[in-house]
């Protein structure tokens, strides 16, 4: 990515809610060089006809917004245990400088800052997380007092304004008054920083109507400004994605492939048949140009999300973005497109295999609901909800 690219890139690019044409073009690549990933499509469009899958999915979701104290220390247990995975698999966790810093963005309840003091216990946590008043995961790392190496901050870092280069807010904005222009440990520079954050049905309640929509693409952009802007050189950065062939994620691969050096890991230990995996970029330099053309867009993004135009102005999504969009792919395919199936595959296998041992998947249901679906019409665009949701590939909004 060069300067010739920040003025043609839309914030649409990042702020979107349906999956974007284009990648099916990307998919269709795939496919036709990559048996691992060929396999998983099929897989999946199963999974998409199998009303067991719905029950599934629909009872994980329920069971995530109702859960117990007890269930929280579960899930809390569940990370420590993915964490453990991450660091056989990639050393990521091991700081070797003295004085480590670790910023956890999206922190609650806690459990990848555990698993770092765990692997690393010389180092210190910073972590910024959604108080449970607007929606967010209580916290169960010890913090404070209980554990002086733990800082705690509580904020919704989308309304992070100063940090995303707006220090005027319209007084008639919907969030005039939930703007921050403070910027969290603006003298600090970290070690290794976390990115996990993604958007809950318990925040719903709390979220402008403005921001309904496109809320998944403001944490991302958030999440990533805050991280790129605090790392050290040479830090380490670890961010949960989804589907590794997605547009979006394909660039997001793609720029942090030119400026650390990038592994794919996603863990044995749970959301096997999710599009989930963790993105792992060691020896970050978050000042090489391509970094700071990409902050910049994700700037614009989160700009363009917060304070919308008028409905008929500058939507960007005419003619011109479509062919800018199609010829973006285009590219990225031809410099990226084999890394792309070097760095999925191992991803693929993973999620492929834990379909075909899913209990629900081999259910004799498996084709009625989704057959009969077809036959009275649904669209299109449902029939793709209904399965991102199911597939576990979208986060609300994204």
């Amino acid at each position: 990515m060069d300067n010739d690219t920040a003025d043609v890139t839309t914030p649409t690019d990042y702020i979107t809610r349906e999956s974007n044409p284009m990648d099916q073009l990307i998919s269709t690549f795939l496919t036709a060089r990559s048996g691992v990933y060929r396999e998983l499509a099929e897989l999946r469009e199963e999974g998409w006809k199998n009303p067991q899958g719905d029950k599934h999915f629909q009872n994980q979701r329920r069971e995530a917004d109702e859960a117990s104290n007890k269930q929280r220390r579960v899930f809390y247990n569940l990370m420590l245990r993915i964490g453990d995975e991450l660091q056989a698999a990639t050393g990521a966790l091991s700081l070797p400088t003295p004085n480590a810093e670790v910023l956890d963005i999206c922190m609650a309840p806690g459990g990848y800052s555990a698993s770092a003091l765990k692997h690393s216990s010389h180092a210190c946590v910073s972590g910024i997380t959604l108080p449970s008043s607007l929606g967010g995961h209580l916290i169960i790392i010890p913090y404070g007092r209980h554990d002086p190496r733990v800082e705690v901050r509580f904020a919704d870092i989308t309304m992070l304004a100063a940090e995303y280069g707006v220090a005027d807010i319209p007084e008639n904005h919907p969030d005039f008054l939930n703007f921050s222009l403070r910027r969290p440990w603006a003298t600090k520079l970290f070690d290794l920083v976390f990115c996990d954050g993604q958007v809950l049905r318990t925040h719903a309640p709390h979220i402008a109507s403005y921001r309904e929509q496109c809320e998944a693409g403001r944490l991302t952009c958030s999440q990533l400004i805050l991280a790129m802007q605090r790392i050290k050189p040479g830090g380490t950065f670890i961010m949960l994605l989804h589907k590794v062939e997605m547009r979006k994620t394909m660039k997001l691969l793609s720029m942090f492939d030119k400026i650390s050096k990038i592994e794919l890991f996603k863990p044995l230990t749970g959301h096997r048949t999710r599009s989930s995996f963790y993105l792992i970029a060691k020896n970050v330099q978050p000042r090489q140009p391509e970094a700071l053309v990409a902050i910049n867009e994700w700037k614009a993004a989160w700009k363009h999300a917060t304070f919308p135009l008028p409905a008929d102005e500058g939507n960007g999504k005419g003619p011109d973005f479509v062919e800018h969009v199609r010829s973006e792919v285009s590219s990225l395919l031809t410099s990226f497109g084999e890394r792309l199936v070097e760095l999925g595959e191992p991803v693929w296998q993973i999620q492929g295999d834990a379909l075909r041992k899913a209990s629900w998947f081999n259910s004799k249901d498996a084709n009625s609901a989704g057959t009969s679906a077809r036959q009275v019409g649904m669209p299109s665009s449902a029939h793709l909800t209904r399965a991102s949701s199911m597939m576990g590939n979208l986060q609300i909004g994204n």
